[in-house]
């Protein structure tokens, strides 16, 4: 696919129209990938001719222990780490092996991975990021805010005459990128979730006075609480985008659900829960080659939407992205069996208590339950939420572990917000 007709397709096309449609546009793409991309990687040559069943599945560690037998242009994988870790550290994001940009995953799985663009493949992201949320009209010059923990020649990408990009790095201090974005005046602004929401309440104390046409939510979860706060100060709904060091996976549509983009990506799942079809994708993307990512399982937990969208395109729904896999609450049934706490069940409970909580916090280990309530009223919040986790237990015919309820929120370090962490011995 050339970037001009992936941005005509995602800016005026209306998506797949049946799952026939998906599995037809994604057999051709398999076989593109099997002939010419799989024989330029000495990993995968053996497999192109091999049952998708018989590829070995892929995850970070193998990735990188494989990085310099997998990747199609020679990259030593040692060479493209040296570059990515200097780039973090002078914190300039420039410098490339060749036409290749090298780039670093925020490594909220315990492990850093790298990941490798191409100028076409650089090409062909901006095509279907300008595509689906260039505002109207579509010659109008355009100012980008982009909050990120990392630059990169991905992202730069987008620029274009029409376009003037600007990096936020979420290392520097908020008052100082608050500055720079009232200056810059950005018609797109993009930001992880939790950025976005600081920033619509520095709006909402007049500590900055912008307009964005499109807030658009990257790598975090964009909780409902979130995406209301930030529709209700700037007047509109901030879009999706699920983007992973693997590719460009999900991003919402006209319509504000989002969809698997299964024109790039052919999605396996791993069922975690068959009661709600909650899974952890597998994922074979047939448009990348300079790093191939083939059967490559992914932590992340989705839970699809069966219902189908009124956009009409048929790609599958996703009702929510719970986070890791790792970071899943299993609770001990009465019968045995394990249970499935979502972590949107522990938001609804937050949300519904009869006194304003900040932001919350839920840390499992082992048989002890910690919940953080940044609460000005913990003498009321607490015992509600106590009240709210028996009745979940009992509802879910479970038993509740050892719950503790404290003030406050934890230290946190990691570049990623998790609201939900399991940590495991």
């Amino acid at each position: 696919m050339t970037p001009f007709s992936a941005f005509r397709i995602t800016r005026y096309g209306r998506g797949f129209s049946s799952r026939e449609a998906i599995q037809a546009w994604q057999a051709h793409g398999m076989a593109r990938l099997r002939q010419k991309i799989m024989p330029l990687s000495p990993f995968y040559a053996r497999y192109a001719e091999s049952r998708m069943a018989d590829w070995p599945i892929m995850t970070k560690a193998l990735l990188m222990a494989h990085f310099s037998e997998i990747n199609t242009c020679g990259i030593d994988r040692d060479a493209a780490m040296a570059l990515a870790l200097k780039s973090e550290e002078t914190r300039n994001f420039e410098p490339m092996m060749g036409e290749i940009a090298v780039g670093l995953s925020t490594g909220t799985s315990g492990q850093r991975g790298l990941f490798l663009t191409s100028r076409h493949e650089r090409a062909l992201w901006a095509a279907v990021i300008c595509g689906r949320f260039w505002p109207f009209p579509l010659l109008q010059r355009q100012r980008v805010g982009f909050f990120m923990r990392a630059d990169n020649a991905l992202y730069r990408r987008v620029a274009n005459p029409l376009l003037k990009f600007h990096f936020f790095d979420l290392l520097n201090p908020f008052s100082d990128n608050m500055v720079g974005l009232q200056k810059l005046q950005p018609s797109i602004l993009v930001a992880p979730a939790t950025m976005l929401a600081q920033i619509a309440r520095a709006q909402q104390r007049n500590q900055i006075g912008i307009a964005p046409k499109r807030l658009i939510s990257v790598a975090e979860v964009l909780s409902p609480e979130d995406s209301a706060c930030i529709e209700t100060i700037f007047g509109r709904k901030p879009d999706q985008v699920y983007q992973a060091t693997e590719g460009l996976l999900a991003y919402s549509c006209r319509a504000g659900n989002l969809h698997l983009n299964e024109r790039f990506v052919k999605f396996g799942r791993d069922v975690l829960d068959s009661e709600t079809g909650a899974f952890c994708p597998i994922v074979t993307d047939f448009t990348r080659s300079s790093l191939p990512i083939l059967r490559y399982r992914l932590d992340d937990v989705l839970f699809p939407d069966p219902e189908p969208c009124p956009c009409g395109c048929a790609s599958q729904r996703i009702a929510r992205i719970e986070g890791r896999a790792d970071d899943i609450l299993w609770w001990q049934g009465h019968d045995g069996k394990q249970r499935l706490i979502a972590s949107d069940l522990l938001r609804q409970m937050v949300a519904t208590l009869p006194v304003p909580v900040r932001d919350y916090r839920v840390i499992a280990e082992e048989e002890l339950l910690t919940v953080w309530l940044d609460t000005s009223l913990p003498e009321i919040a607490f015992p509600a939420l106590r009240s709210k986790f028996e009745t979940l237990a009992q509802q879910h015919s479970c038993i509740l572990p050892e719950l503790k309820i404290r003030r406050g929120l934890p230290v946190e370090t990691g570049a990623k917000r998790r609201r939900v962490t399991v940590i495991r011995r």
